[in-house]
């Protein structure tokens, strides 16, 4: 036995003086592995991968090996497989919750004893007892391993190589060993600094952002969150009547529970908005799709008629002021202006902000009367027009679709949709500009087998004119329905009005196609795409006209091609004004293209 224990630790012992010298060949090879990690360190590769990089090209330095690296649970002291490029799953999971020990391994055994540990033979070798149908499954004859220490001198994991054959380690293979755990501390102390930093960061956001006295999210939030506000959505700020006389009355330590208990009871009676501390006594409820506010407020009002408010054995009654708005821009501000007109009425007094009675801008009441008649007396003269921008197939490069765009002549200057959209709006003129569309443009592509991209609008679908309407004109001009592709905005389709739906669902029955426009500008609703069988989802020009430049658009991008690609949708990017645009978009293998890259809009079309 004490023969066998010799034999065994002999496995353990250096290289003799005269085998420890190394190459220069050797040297280069270990300078060059540790420039390589510090490069990818210094261009910030994310930790995981760098790691693999170590092993591969550690694997590379004793041929027929595998690497790996293992870090040890704070918590629980056993051992898990951080990375091991080359070592199938099944390999890792047997390795998982290693618990260091005599019989563990030569990790287990770096780890336990904090020093290298070389095994010539795992077959026979008592330090892998534990491990040993790992290593004849494997076929691991030798593995020699290095524990990983952190800046403290700690071991915190090990870094091994094993072999497909039995040996012990050169000079050459322990020093590639020591440099590999020198680098896996390294890469390893960088990404911890770097979770700190971010939590660091996450903390300072917190702070910036949320009230120190209830945790609720404050005004900063809120102006972040309504920044990004695109659909209709509401608004309600309630401000406390007297809270300046309880406050001076009871003391400010008083005033902070009775805000607390105030937060908690507007929380319970608005479940479905979100809760900002805004002010002092003033607390906003924020809704991301449009509610009926006086409803709001009358039930809450209601409610409060029964209850007070106990805080330290003492009963309060509470009234409020509140002042609310609906809107997709300006919500905030609409909603204070909305605040000051309920303070003007007096106290537990509320008004709704109404954009035609609340003092709007004279300006734009000037813009958007002369813009309304300039808009009427156009369509009277025939002066609103559709043009014409090309869609090109990505597959054969030929423009094989176009959208008819509505446009504005008016002495000479041609006006797009920009200048006049919101007087079409207010008008209720989008069915009548629809309808010319449709019109003059089925009479542009007739007899061309071109096919013709029409917007459509929420007010298109509420008039339900459009199944009578496009049967009669494609009649007309001898156009097939398949000819004729209809584009809805995102919103529309995500709303999931039954009767909007109903409807799309009759006119896609009928062949005609359906578009998604202006894809990703809004809260998509996947299913309700499907559900309409959509043939085409345009993706938004915000995503396309940098995604040569910017990561974030070229990932949402590609996310929705994914998407689209699986759903058997086509997709078509809006917006390709450059050719590194669309050498990006080809890239991601979106169908078709549209932008001035290709096509002008025009008053014409170029027939096929």
């Amino acid at each position: 036995m004490i023969d066998e224990i010799d034999s065994v630790n002999s496995f353990d012992l250096p290289p003799a003086d005269d085998e420890r010298a190394m190459s220069v060949e050797e040297l280069d090879k270990i300078l060059s592995l540790q420039q390589s990690i510090f490069a990818q360190v210094a261009s910030n590769v994310p930790y995981v991968d760098t790691l693999n990089a170590l092993c591969r090209m550690a694997e590379q330095l004793l041929p027929d090996s595998v690497a790996s690296i293992m870090l040890r649970d704070e918590q629980s002291g056993l051992l898990n497989v951080l990375v091991a490029p080359s070592v199938p799953q099944n390999g890792i999971d047997a390795l998982q919750g290693l618990a260091p020990g005599p019989g563990s391994g030569s990790c287990g055994n770096a780890v336990m004893r904090n020093e290298p540990v070389f095994v010539r033979d795992t077959f026979n070798d008592p330090r892998w007892q534990d491990l040993r149908k790992l290593a004849t499954d494997f076929n691991l004859c030798a593995c020699w391993s290095m524990p990983v220490r952190n800046n403290d001198g700690k071991v915190i994991g090990s870094f091994a190589l094993s072999s497909f054959e039995h040996r012990s380690p050169s000079a050459f293979h322990i020093r590639l060993l020591d440099v590999g755990a020198s680098m896996v501390n390294i890469v390893l102390a960088k990404q911890y600094q770097e979770q700190v930093l971010e939590e660091q960061r996450k903390q300072l956001i917190t702070a910036l952002e949320c009230d120190s006295l209830t945790s609720l999210p404050n005004q900063s939030k809120l102006k972040v969150q309504l920044k990004n506000c695109i659909a209709m959505q509401s608004l309600l700020l309630i401000n406390l009547d007297n809270f300046r006389f309880i406050n001076t009355a009871y003391g400010p330590s008083f005033g902070d529970l009775f805000l607390c208990n105030v937060a908690e009871l507007l929380d319970q009676q608005f479940p479905d908005a979100e809760l900002y501390r805004i002010n002092a006594d003033e607390f906003a409820l924020y809704y991301r799709i449009p509610v009926d506010l006086q409803q709001q407020i009358e039930q809450f009002r209601a409610y409060l008629l029964g209850y007070s408010l106990r805080i330290d054995d003492q009963l309060f009654s509470i009234t409020f002021t509140a002042g609310g708005a609906s809107a997709r821009k300006h919500l905030l501000e609409q909603a204070v202006q909305a605040m000051s007109q309920a303070k003007a009425l007096g106290k537990n007094r509320y008004h709704i902000y109404n954009a035609e009675r609340d003092e709007p801008d004279q300006a734009l009441r000037r813009e958007y009367i002369s813009w309304n008649a300039l808009l009427h007396q156009a369509l009277n003269e025939g002066r609103v027009m559709p043009f014409f921008q090309g869609v090109r197939d990505n597959s054969s490069g030929e423009i094989v679709s176009y959208e008819a765009l509505v446009r504005l002549e008016d002495g000479g200057k041609i006006y797009t949709p920009y200048h006049f959209l919101n007087a079409v709006k207010l008008s209720g003129l989008f069915p009548t500009i629809t309808r010319l569309m449709i019109d003059k443009g089925l009479a542009k592509i007739a007899g061309t087998g071109l096919t013709l991209s029409v917007n459509i609008t929420e007010d298109d679908l509420l008039m339900e004119y459009l199944e009578t309407y496009l049967t009669e004109k494609t009649a007309e001009y001898a156009v097939a329905p398949q000819q004729v592709v209809l584009e809805i905005l995102e919103g529309i389709s995500a709303a999931g009005k039954k009767n909007h739906i109903a409807q799309l669902s009759r006119i896609k029955a009928l062949g005609y196609q359906l578009a998604i426009d202006d894809f990703g500008t809004e809260y998509s609703n996947f299913e309700r795409i499907l559900e309409l069988h959509v043939d085409f989802v345009k993706i938004d020009a915000k995503y396309i006209k940098n995604i040569d430049t910017d990561s974030k658009s070229y990932e949402i991008t590609r996310a929705i091609v994914f998407f689209a690609r699986n759903s058997g949708i086509k997709t078509v990017a809006e917006f390709v004004h450059n050719v590194a645009v669309q050498q990006v978009v080809e890239s991601l293998g979106i169908d078709y293209s549209q932008g001035y890259l290709f096509s002008e809009p025009s008053p014409d079309i170029h027939k096929i």
